[in-house]
């Protein structure tokens, strides 16, 4: 069966799903939830995300957010696979954790947000879990119906604006319809299982026409742009090499600490916004090895001042 579409441009809006390997668990304790949700606030940065609900269950987790710089798959190929790396080194577990690629809705109709929102907090109730959602602390419930919100990168006031400006009123609106849903499954049920498009492709286009591409202004770093060529990252990774006096594309079988290519996995990703697998696929290695490399890296630059120092004069 043919994978199916990745449709992706400047202000898309999504439903995104993602699941355990053969149903695993993808949280088994707090610091796992909190993991998650600390990274998700680091790619919201990262990768100028607008972030409107989420909801994460032991085997899943759901997100609707908006894609200013059109990069769904870039943020989210980043967010699993470091939290999955993560989780393993917590663990000391190996193997896939994720059930493929993540599943994405695009919402083209803004009719459906608000519904979609609430189809997202009652998870927990339709699983069992609560009989109010509100008892619920790995969703973003709470923070559509208590002030102050827990975390400053969520931003609930597009979904919640149809309940008119007032704050408090709001928030008691919201708390009251979803309520007032539970046990019914939303309209566009069949829709958000089966489909790529939630609303028509006229819809579609006029969200497309709303959100044109601002240029270069817009990209997350200059290594995001278009026509972005091998040369640029091997001036980059030639920085590196000059400044710990080691050749870091040779091949290290044997050196699996090897600390320039540590180096060089960090700071082509973590500072200059390369994929993870770009930089898997320059140095001849997997996207887990680069993803495992960072975190090893960062534990280094913790307990190494003169480490630190010397990556700081990285420009």
């Amino acid at each position: 069966m043919a994978r199916p579409w990745r449709i992706q441009f400047p202000g898309a809006i999504y439903h995104v799903t993602s699941r355990g390997n053969n149903r695993q668990a993808l949280f088994l304790q707090r610091r796992d939830y909190t993991d998650w949700l600390d990274l998700l606030a680091r790619g919201r940065d990262r990768f100028q995300l607008q972030i409107f609900a989420f909801c994460l269950m032991s085997n899943h987790y759901h997100l609707f957010l908006r894609t200013p710089q059109a990069n769904l798959a870039a943020a989210l190929q980043w967010l699993n696979t470091t939290y999955a790396v993560h989780f393993h080194l917590r663990h000391r577990r190996s193997g896939h954790l994720f059930q493929g690629r993540y599943k994405s809705v695009l919402v083209a109709d803004e009719a459906h947000w608000l519904h979609l929102s609430i189809y997202l907090h009652l998870n927990p109730v339709r699983a069992g879990l609560v009989t109010d959602p509100v008892d619920y602390e790995w969703s973003s419930f709470r923070d559509y119906t208590r002030h102050p919100s827990r975390y400053a990168w969520l931003d609930p006031d597009p979904i919640l604006s149809a309940y008119g400006s007032h704050p408090a009123q709001r928030r008691r609106h919201y708390r009251r319809e979803c309520l007032g849903l539970l046990g019914q499954p939303p309209s566009f049920w069949q829709e958000l299982r089966e489909g790529v498009i939630l609303g028509t492709i006229e819809q579609l286009r006029e969200l497309a026409r709303q959100h044109p591409p601002r240029g270069r202004l817009e990209a997350v770093s200059r290594f995001r742009r278009a026509g972005r060529t091998p040369v640029i990252l091997d001036q980059e990774i030639e920085r590196l090499e000059h400044l710990f006096g080691e050749k870091i594309l040779q091949p290290v079988r044997g050196r699996r600490g090897f600390l320039p290519r540590l180096a060089a996995y960090y700071y082509l990703v973590e500072h200059c916004a390369v994929a993870v697998t770009q930089v898997a696929d320059r140095m001849g290695v997997s996207a887990a090895a680069v993803s495992q490399g960072i975190v090893r890296f960062q534990a280094k630059l913790r307990d190494d001042r003169n480490l630190r120092l010397r990556m700081a004069t990285l420009p």
